[in-house]
């Protein structure tokens, strides 16, 4: 039996209200580059919101999820490396959390995928005509990109993962955490997306 035209509506409503509550909460905003096996490769990555630490013992786990499909997805169940990128708070920062996160399209032509909803997902290929990264390489050979603008980068390699509808929840064991940018003396939080913007840390709130 199909859902009822008030069903339909009270559940669109419902979606609506679920995204602007959200919007209302701050999440640090981290830059994911997928690990690759040749620098001639196209290099895949994505923006997230969702990124969390697991646990310290036995081994630092972390976690996130990103939406399907996804090329950036497909890049670590092949490779099964990558790196999470704790972004300074800079004008810089924020134009490659914007570029890295530009991965819907609603112009089939660039993703021959329909997804439920009805559009089509295209994760865009966010180092076409960008050389601001190095690469860091496993011990296993394989390559990851680390952007040159972050504070700090979190290089990991997967644990596990699980579908939930059209996302990947990934859990992943952090196997080295690099600083390359030594001039960074204090921590800065990184940066925040919060009400659709990217946002610093603010003031220390008095106890």
């Amino acid at each position: 039996m199909l859902p009822s035209r008030p069903c339909l509506q009270a559940a669109s409503s419902l979606k609506a209200s679920f995204k602007s509550a959200m919007a209302r909460v701050a999440a640090p905003a981290m830059i994911l580059t997928a690990g690759t096996a040749l620098t001639s490769d196209v290099l895949h990555g994505m923006t997230l919101s969702s990124v969390n630490s697991v646990s310290v013992h036995p081994y630092p786990l972390m976690l996130f999820n990103m939406h399907l499909p996804s090329y950036t997805s497909a890049s670590l169940h092949k490779h099964g490396h990558l790196a999470l990128h704790l972004m300074p708070p800079t004008r810089e920062s924020v134009e490659l959390g914007r570029s890295f996160a530009s991965g819907v399209k609603q112009d089939p032509s660039h993703f021959k995928v329909n997804s439920t909803d009805g559009s089509f997902k295209e994760m865009t290929t966010p180092f076409s005509g960008f050389d601001n990264y190095t690469f860091y390489e496993t011990k296993e050979g394989i390559l990851v990109p680390i952007l040159n603008e972050l504070e700090a980068a979190f290089i990991c390699k997967k644990k596990t993962h699980f579908e939930v509808d059209d996302h990947e929840i990934w859990v992943v064991s952090v196997e080295n955490i690099i600083r390359p940018n030594k001039d960074i003396q204090r921590p800065s939080g990184g940066i925040l997306y919060f009400d659709r913007g990217f946002h610093r840390i603010g003031d220390l709130l008095s106890e």
